[in-house]
Order: C-alpha cells, then sequence, then structure tokens
C-alpha cells in the first residue's frame, strides 16, 4: 500500500521567485576541485568497488538470505518478501563487475532455493522494480553468450521464477481503471480490505519488466496490463497535462492532486521515455512529449522544480526533494542536456552544503525539511553525474563523483556495511541498508569511474545496447526485446498486420486453479488504423500511416479523455498551416542511447515530425526541431534574467565537501 502524503498550504507565487533566488546561493563560487585524472578515476573505480564487496559480503555474512542488511549491529530483517532481497537486486552487479564466480553461484543459489507461492503481501511496485527486474536482468546476462558471463548450467530457472511472480502480481490490475492496487497478497490475491489508493509511480512504472517478460514468454498478458494501467494514469490527466500523485483505482478520481516530478510521481516520467526507447512503441513518446513539455511549462523554475496544483497550475509546495535527482538523467536521455546540467548543479548544491541530500530541501527558507532530514543511501544524484558525464565528458562531473564517494566514505560507511544517515546535519547513523544501494547507488558510482578510467564493462563495451530500469538494472536493447512486433525489414515495405496479434504461437497466457491467478484475456490492444495512399510502416505493432488532420492518438487508433475538445480546436489551424500536405514520416535510428526530443515547451508535435524525422548514423543522436521558449507570467520569467548571473556561480560546484 502506497502511503499518502499530508496536503501543505498553498505557497504565494509572489514570494516564489525571491524563494527560488535565495536557495540559488547555495550554489558554491570559485572554489573548484583539482580535476580526476585517468590513473585516479582507476582508483576511484576500484574504491568503489571495494565498497560494494564490503557491503554485499556483510549481507552475505550476517543478514543472508534474509532480505537486508542492518549494517550497524550486524544482523539482517526481511522487509519486502523474505526471499533474499538484496542477493537478487545485487545480482546484475556482480556480472557488471565481471565477477563470474559470485553471479554464477547466486544465480544457482535463487534458481534452487526461491520460491514466491508464500502468504506474503507484498508492494507491487518495489516488488516489480527489485526482484522482478532483478531476476530479469540476471536471467538475460546468465542465458546469453555474449554478455561474457553465460553459466553452463543455466536453464532458464530465473526466468521461470520472473513469470510465476508476475502471475501471482496480476490480481493487483483486476480494477475498473486498470490501474492496479498498491499491494497484493502472493498466495491469495488482493486483500477485500486493501486501500483504493496508489501511488502514479506505482501504475506507471511497471511497463519495462512487464513488457520484457512478454516478450520472453510470448504471453502478452503481462505488457497489455502495464499499458492499460499507463493509459488509465494518462486519459485521467488535467487540461493542463499534468498528472497528481495519488489516485483512486476503482472510481479514477484523484485522492492528492500535487503534481511534480519527485515523490510518487518520479518514475512515471522515466518509464514513458524508457518504454519507448526499449520497445520502440510510438505511443509511449507520444505521452512523454506531451508529459515533460507540459512538466518544464508548469514545474520548472530554472534550475529548481515545484509542485502545483494539477488543475490550477499554482504553486503549492516550492521543495526540492532528493528523489527529483533523477530528472537531469531522464533529461540527458531525451537530448535536452542544458537544463539537465543547471538542475544537477543545483541539486549538487545541496548535496555540498550538508555532505548527502535530505529528502526534503525547503527552497523558500533554504534550510532542511522538517521530517525530511534523512539520506537512505538514494542513487538518484549519482545517476544523473553519470548520464551528464557520458553525454558531455566534462570532468567536472568527476570531482562531483569524488565527493560523492568521499560523503559515503567518511559518514555512511559502518562495521558491515553502509548506513542510513538519518540526519543530514549532524549525520547520525541509522542501522539500514536499502537494497538499492548495491543495485543502484554503487553500480553508477562505479559506472562513472570506470567509464573515465577507459571503460571495461558489459554496458559499454558489450554487445548490446542497455536500458536502465529505475532500479539501475541492465536490460539489453536484443532484437528478441525491441523488434519482436516490426514486420517491415526495410523503409518503404508495404505492411500487413494488426494490432491485437501475439508474440508467437503461445500468446494466450495458462489459466491457473489457483484462487490468486487472474487471467485477463479480456484486456484489448487498440485495433483502430487507418489506410492512405502514403508509406505504412509499423513501430511496436501497430500500422500506421500518415493522416492529415489527425491527432496522434486518432492514428494509432486510440483516445484519450479531453481530446475530442483540442482536436476541434487544432485541426482548423492545422490546416490553415500545414494544407492539405501529409506530413512525411521515416523510421528513426533504433541503435541510439540518446535521442533528442523537441523543445519541451513551445514545439508541437506535428512540427517535431517535419523537422525531425531524419537519423545520423555517425553521431547515433536523433535530432528533431527546436523552437523558442513559451513565456511565462511576469513573476515567474522574471528568473530568467538571473539565469547568466546564477551560473557563473554554479561553475563552482565542485568545491571542498561542506560537512
Amino acid at each position: 500500500m502506497q502511503p499518502i502524503r499530508r496536503r501543505h498550504r498553498g505557497f504565494p507565487l509572489l514570494c516564489l521567485s525571491a524563494a527560488l533566488l535565495a536557495a540559488a546561493t547555495l550554489l558554491p563560487g570559485a572554489a573548484v576541485a583539482e580535476g580526476v585524472t585517468p590513473s585516479e578515476a582507476r582508483r576511484l573505480r576500484d574504491e568503489v568497488k571495494d565498497m560494494f564487496y564490503h557491503a554485499f559480503d556483510g549481507y552475505m555474512k550476517y543478514a543472508f538470505p534474509l532480505d537486508e542488511l542492518r549494517p550497524l549491529s550486524c544482523q539482517g530483517e526481511d522487509s519486502l518478501g523474505g526471499y533474499a532481497l538484496t542477493l537478487i537486486d545485487s545480482l546484475d552487479t556482480l556480472a557488471l563487475l565481471g565477477d563470474k564466480e559470485k553471479f554464477g553461484a547466486a544465480v544457482e543459489w535463487v534458481g534452487k532455493n526461491v520460491r514466491f507461492d508464500i502468504n506474503k503481501t507484498v508492494s507491487v511496485f518495489e516488488t516489480n522494480i527489485r526482484i522482478l527486474g532483478g531476476l530479469l536482468s540476471a536471467h538475460l546476462i546468465a542465458s546469453d553468450y555474449a554478455t561474457g558471463m553465460r553459466i553452463q548450467s543455466y536453464d532458464d530457472q530465473l526466468l521461470h521464477l520472473a513469470a510465476d511472480l508476475a502471475q501471482r502480481l496480476l490480481p493487483a490490475f483486476d480494477t475498473p481503471t486498470g490501474i492496479p492496487f498498491g499491494s497484493v497478497n502472493l498466495m491469495y490475491g488482493v486483500d477485500e480490505n486493501e486501500s483504493k489508493i496508489t501511488s502514479t509511480a506505482g501504475g506507471g512504472t511497471l511497463t519495462l519488466e512487464f513488457g520484457i517478460l512478454s516478450r520472453l514468454t510470448n504471453n502478452t498478458v503481462f505488457e497489455r496490463v502495464t499499458k492499460k494501467s499507463v493509459r488509465g494514469i494518462w486519459s485521467r490527466r488535467s487540461k493542463l497535462n499534468l498528472v497528481g500523485a495519488h489516485i483512486n483505482v476503482f472510481t479514477g478520481e484523484w485522492t492528492q492532486k500535487d503534481a511534480g516530478i519527485g515523490t510518487s510521481i518520479d518514475s512515471f516520467y522515466e518509464y514513458l521515455l524508457k518504454a519507448y526507447l526499449l520497445f520502440g512503441d510510438e505511443e509511449y513518446l507520444y505521452i512523454f512529449q506531451e508529459a515533460y513539455k507540459a512538466a518544464m511549462h508548469y514545474l520548472h523554475h530554472d534550475p529548481w522544480y515545484v509542485e502545483v496544483n494539477m488543475n490550477s497550475g499554482a504553486t503549492v509546495w516550492p521543495l526540492f526533494n532528493s528523489l527529483q535527482a533523477f530528472w537531469p538523467g531522464l533529461q540527458v536521455l531525451a537530448g535536452d542536456v542544458d537544463p539537465a546540467i543547471r538542475t544537477h548543479a543545483a541539486f549538487f548544491s545541496v548535496w555540498k552544503k550538508y555532505g548527502f541530500t535530505p529528502e526534503g530541501f525547503n527552497l523558500a527558507t533554504s534550510t532542511v525539511q522538517n521530517g525530511q532530514r534523512s539520506y537512505p543511501l538514494r542513487p538518484e544524484l549519482i545517476e544523473s553525474t553519470y548520464w551528464l558525464f557520458k553525454a558531455t565528458r566534462d570532468h567536472r562531473y568527476l570531482d562531483v563523483g569524488r565527493d560523492i564517494l568521499a560523503s559515503l566514505q567518511y559518514g555512511a560507511r559502518c562495521p558491515c556495511g553502509y548506513c542510513h544517515i538519518s540526519d543530514v546535519e549532524t549525520h547520525k547513523q541509522d542501522d539500514h541498508m536499502e537494497s538499492f544501494f548495491l543495485a543502484e547507488t554503487v553500480k553508477y558510482l562505479w559506472l562513472l569511474f570506470d567509464l573515465a578510467a577507459g571503460p571495461d564493462n558489459i554496458v559499454e563495451n558489450g554487445p548490446y545496447r542497455y536500458i536502465f530500469s529505475t532500479e539501475g538494472h541492465l536490460l539489453p536493447v536484443t532484437p528478441e526485446i525491441a523488434l519482436v512486433d516490426e514486420h517491415c525489414s526495410y523503409f518503404g515495405a508495404f505492411c500487413h498486420g494488426s494490432a491485437d496479434h501475439g508474440y508467437g504461437a503461445s500468446a494466450s497466457s495458462t489459466k491457473h486453479q489457483n484462487g490468486n491467478y487472474t487471467q485477463l484475456d479480456d484486456i484489448q490492444s487498440p485495433s483502430g488504423h487507418y489506410s492512405t495512399s502514403n508509406v505504412l510502416f509499423t513501430t511496436g505493432g501497430y500500422i500506421k500511416g500518415v493522416c492529415p488532420g489527425l491527432t496522434h492518438a486518432q492514428k494509432l487508433g486510440i483516445s484519450y479523455s479531453d481530446e475530442e475538445d483540442n482536436f476541434i480546436d487544432q485541426t482548423s489551424e492545422s490546416r490553415e498551416h500545414h494544407g492539405e500536405s501529409a506530413v512525411e514520416s521515416s523510421i528513426q535510428d533504433q541503435s541510439s542511447s540518446i535521442i533528442l526530443i523537441s523543445h519541451p515547451v513551445a514545439s508541437q508535435h506535428d512540427e517535431a515530425l517535419e523537422s525531425g524525422s531524419g537519423s545520423q548514423d555517425h553521431a547515433n543522436i536523433v535530432v528533431t526541431s527546436d523552437s523558442d521558449s513559451t513565456s511565462r507570467d511576469n513573476t515567474v520569467g522574471s528568473l530568467g534574467a538571473n539565469t547568466e548571473e546564477l551560473m557563473e556561480d554554479i561553475e563552482g560546484t565542485s568545491g571542498q565537501d561542506k560537512r
């Protein structure tokens, strides 16, 4: 069950500019850390590796097979389901480090000993990202010779476990909206007293893992229920294209209407873009583009982000919370690098102030938010640091990584692992270590320094491009996963197919007698499509034509609430601007690790299709049009005048730690 946050009092918009500018004074001045050399990068990479094994070996010695380690008391605890959570979450990190012996032993133990037919009520969200994602990632590595980590005796045991687990999660999706309950019992299904309120992230962060499972098992039900959940959330967006934080899965009513990019919403945005990058399904790209434009228009007060009312856009909560720190990394994947650089610098300034990022930092008072003083070893800032270095090769991000590593070693290391920090101002340690510390925090830090030292890992040098799940699990863009629905072998081919086809002869899932299993074969994929004289091509299983005057949703045969009103208003303008000629489409290069979408504020989807349909083979970056930003109201717009002055202050964010 997802916790419901308290509603906070509104924050006057007139005070926002002053508050954000006051928060900007946190950014350090001219002090810049000495640049990290390649030899030092290798030393730091090895130090991070030692960090991993200090925590992993502590878990295996003192906590295994319980879920998580208590690193101060050197004991274990069951926190999720009692099935060796930390080991499963760490599997692909072992593979990334090239530890074939421990990876093989761990895979063998999990395959023989982990079972999910247990009377445990678990979080659908956490079980999906940590357990299901961990099993699938390790399976794809252990079963493939090309990874260099193939286990000879491996016979798809982890895949079978993943399929069994996902089947036990399916009852949660049996709701009128298609948005799943927050929790489910692995043996008996959804309890009759289970809360009908779930978070947006809880309903929108399932597509990658369930979609991969559908492709690996030829069972389409997993992908269909998660797509229906995403549509259920997006169809209930506001007129501003914003979504709230919590929703009733039966009525579809928003119970928490604060929109933001952090707590309870964050990975909804993340999985929209990553589902497109992994599966090539343009519906996810379309939703992401619309959601991203709205977020940048209503939530972004450069370089910070605030929470607003999803219906009015009025600011209600000027807060930086630590989960927002993933956003610059997502912007890098979307190709919107400039605002990512500024926001990352602002977020890192909070780390520099305290040595860690608190769960909440009040932008109005430039102080730690009461009740949100802890740092539970979160990875998001490190994740964005890695992506920005990968995109820019700017060595300032190595300095950032070095400072973060020093903070962790200085303040969080404890006898058997690494401890939560219960108060970022006192650095008091708490006897807990989340599994994501080994799955994400250490992984991104190691990847950062390995990339600088001369990469030697399957992510940078392996046979595939990898998409990282929100838990940091490695999901390869293999033909088996990414191209399963493609019917055209070359551009210009005329494609035949239907939108409701499966992935093979075994498209229907096996029915089970156990009361926990729910068959959802009645969920249908979109079937509407249009014939035109233009070239047709498929992406993600849909037949697409170029239909003048139609919205993107109508081209895909889908509809969202309030779409028709917008369509009627836009049709006449579209025809006056474009005439009757169709917008010509082309297939974009799917081997790209980074795509560049059109400007989030002002550009329209049709303009993006016109200006950015070509692919750049050498750079492996798909570029679309960039247009001027839409001006905001005078109060918020006044922040822009201070951008250059603010960025001069940001330049020094790699200075000495302020502990």
